[in-house]
């Protein structure tokens, strides 16, 4: 089937919103002097950039047929376990080594911490360790429960069994997104677009001035507001691309994003610290730097590895492993018939 444009471009612009936040986040906890607005910015990114990429997952995993896809359930969560679980397992692994060597850092580790990974997610890690779990539950539920349903029950159990005593331990992050992404398997994608260009606006506006509001008052993350916030966030941020992609600059731009999107979600930190870390060494505080070079410096070398990466398999293998073995595969069936 073909791809979803306007779903590439909600990816890419997520994918900036992760890196832009992390880049203000880490700046904030070095201890930066930095404008009270960018605490604000980063707030507002957090109530809705992860449900976005949630979402995005839950349109994706409907729009392709599901575990279907695969032929058989098992197949499916497999190739999920592979896929997924290959890079959380290596980049975890990369980020903890080079926090626990690196001073300056602003989340500081142990090598030993290598071991609870399986249970402790590290970083934006979570996301892929929460993202499994929920193609999992849907892999193996669907059948029984439909999409609607099945939502409803999963976020039910994320809200009870702590009221019950039960501890969900680092499984509150797959319950915490199921929301979104089970509103993704949902929801028609399509008839989300249908609002005329002036009530996008007023969406996306509405969205903006609610979360300011809610930013000044301290109110944001507060329990339903939040989900809420979430929710009204994905809304917006449809609205809001579906009318920045009719510019042709814009549109390249986030389409430019999500072609390396996954590269630069798994590598942004590392580089985003590497230039702030570098920065403070040379005493160079200047917040407006900081943030420009990190946000730059975050996609160019993700981009600049992912480009590495794909000339050298064995590293492309990290990233996207089963697509990186298909074409080992390929390479070594064609071999084989020329001889």
């Amino acid at each position: 089937m073909e791809r979803n444009v306007l779903v590439d471009k909600l990816k890419g612009y997520a994918c900036f919103l992760v890196l832009f936040g992390h880049v203000i986040m880490g700046i904030r906890l070095a201890g930066i002097d930095i404008p009270k607005f960018f605490e604000g910015v980063e707030k507002f990114i957090w109530s809705f950039h992860i449900a976005l990429f949630m979402f995005l997952s839950g349109v994706v995993y409907k729009e392709t047929g599901g575990w279907k896809r695969k032929k058989t359930r098992i197949k499916f969560i497999w190739y999920k376990l592979l896929s997924l679980g290959i890079p959380y397992v290596v980049f975890s692994v990369v980020y903890i080594a080079i926090n626990s060597m690196v001073g300056q850092a602003n989340t500081q580790s142990s090598m030993w911490d290598i071991l609870d990974i399986w249970k402790t997610p590290v970083a934006q890690y979570w996301f892929l360790y929460a993202l499994f779990f929920l193609f999992l539950i849907w892999a193996l539920f669907s059948g029984l429960l439909n999409s609607w349903i099945l939502t409803l029950v999963v976020v039910a159990i994320g809200y009870v069994a702590p009221l019950c005593g039960i501890n969900l331990g680092s499984f509150d992050v797959v319950f915490y997104t199921a929301l979104s992404f089970g509103i993704g398997t949902c929801v028609d994608f399509p008839k989300l677009l249908k609002p005329p260009t002036l009530v996008k606006y007023i969406v996306v506006v509405t969205h903006l001035v609610t979360g300011i509001v809610l930013v000044v008052v301290g109110k944001i993350e507060e329990p339903f507001i939040k989900e809420m916030m979430a929710l009204y966030g994905i809304y917006a941020s449809i609205m809001l691309i579906s009318l920045l992609q009719k510019s042709k600059t814009m549109s390249r731009f986030l389409g430019f994003v999500n072609r390396y999107s996954f590269q630069t979600y798994l590598l942004h930190t590392i580089f985003t610290a590497g230039v702030r870390i570098v920065f403070m060494r040379m005493n160079i505080t200047w917040w407006w730097l900081h943030i420009l070079l990190g946000t730059v410096c975050g996609i160019a070398f993700s981009v600049l590895a992912a480009e590495i990466a794909k000339k050298i398999p064995f590293f492309n293998f990290f990233f996207f492993p089963t697509k990186a073995s298909k074409y080992q595969f390929r390479i070594v069936k064609d071999h084989k018939k020329d001889k």
